[in-house]
């Protein structure tokens, strides 16, 4: 058999380097010099008579043969370790590097108090975050770049799963003195068309859907005085009286404890979600360290 010729480690090695897409980055996880992992690499290439990895730009590319090796033989590797911690009945140390994507404010708020917190009863892990909106997650967990993502509501590519996890309410907000501005708070889309709006992104589809929900106002065109993706730039420019903007409920409390004086619109009584959903490549093997890090974040969610 060929795998009488073969020394299991060099498939674990080969399996950190695809992973992480790096010999330097293996070489930390695997406690390696960066020349011995290239070594275990050259050595596995040349049993099995197959180039696993072209070099660009001093970088590991994975070819063909090294993606139908990984899809293969990684789930084997870890349902040996599984099974091997289980006859020694043993809690499994996780070791490794976690990539998770997250919004800003949602992820500072939520996401990395929970992570701090498993961080510190795992001490082999390491993490990554990414910040992003949802468009960003959905290439960077396509192109093999993040573990998960926590996205908004977004339309994700087919081959990425998701799962909701948690929502938050959107709320349209100005500060009093910019509502006092502007005269009597009215329900008429005349009073709205008088407003000035700062908007998430291009073409405003949050400011959108809150009109759509409120009012029934399918293509709400309100005058947009700025664009930004931060979330407390959206809050510090509201709070200046700037303009009018979307804020998550749990923004709106943190900018009135800190004495900022903000008017929220009842709009029509029913409150608008925003669903919160763990988004993953499904046809990519997870690391124990990845998936329990999942697993331990939905749960506590």
């Amino acid at each position: 058999m060929l795998i009488d010729n073969l020394n299991l480690n060099l498939l674990r090695v080969f399996e950190c380097v695809y992973r992480e897409n790096s010999m330097t980055k293996a070489a930390v996880e695997l406690h390696m010099t960066q020349s011995g992992v290239s070594q275990n690499i050259k050595n596995l290439e040349e049993i099995l008579e197959v180039k696993l990895f072209d070099r660009v730009k001093q970088r590991p590319v994975p070819t063909h043969k090294a993606h139908e090796l990984f899809k293969r033989t990684s789930v084997c590797l870890y349902d040996i370790e599984k099974t091997l911690v289980d006859i020694k009945d043993a809690d499994q140390s996780l070791n490794g590097r976690v990539v998770i994507g997250v919004p800003i404010e949602y992820g500072n708020n939520v996401i990395l108090p929970l992570l701090a917190k498993w961080g510190l009863a795992q001490s082999g892990l390491t993490f990554k975050i990414v910040y992003g909106h949802a468009s960003d997650m959905n290439n960077l967990i396509l192109k093999g770049q993040l573990d998960f993502a926590f996205v908004d509501t977004f339309g994700l590519d087919k081959q990425i799963r998701s799962q909701k996890v948690a929502h938050e309410t959107l709320n349209l907000c100005a500060s009093k003195d910019y509502v006092k501005s502007h005269g009597p708070v009215s329900g008429s889309k005349k009073y709205f068309d008088d407003l000035d709006y700062i908007s998430y992104i291009e073409d405003a589809p949050v400011l959108k859907s809150w009109f759509k929900h409120h009012l029934k106002l399918p293509n709400f065109q309100g005058r947009t005085k700025a664009s930004l993706m931060d979330v407390q730039g959206m809050a510090q420019m509201i709070c200046a009286g700037f303009g009018v903007g979307i804020l998550p409920t749990h923004v709106v409390t943190k900018f009135k404890e800190l004495g900022h004086k903000l008017h929220v619109y009842k709009g029509s009584g029913k409150p608008l979600q925003n669903a919160i959903s763990v988004a993953y490549l499904g046809s990519r093997t997870q690391s124990p360290a990845v998936e329990q890090t999942l697993n331990y974040l939905v749960e506590s969610l």
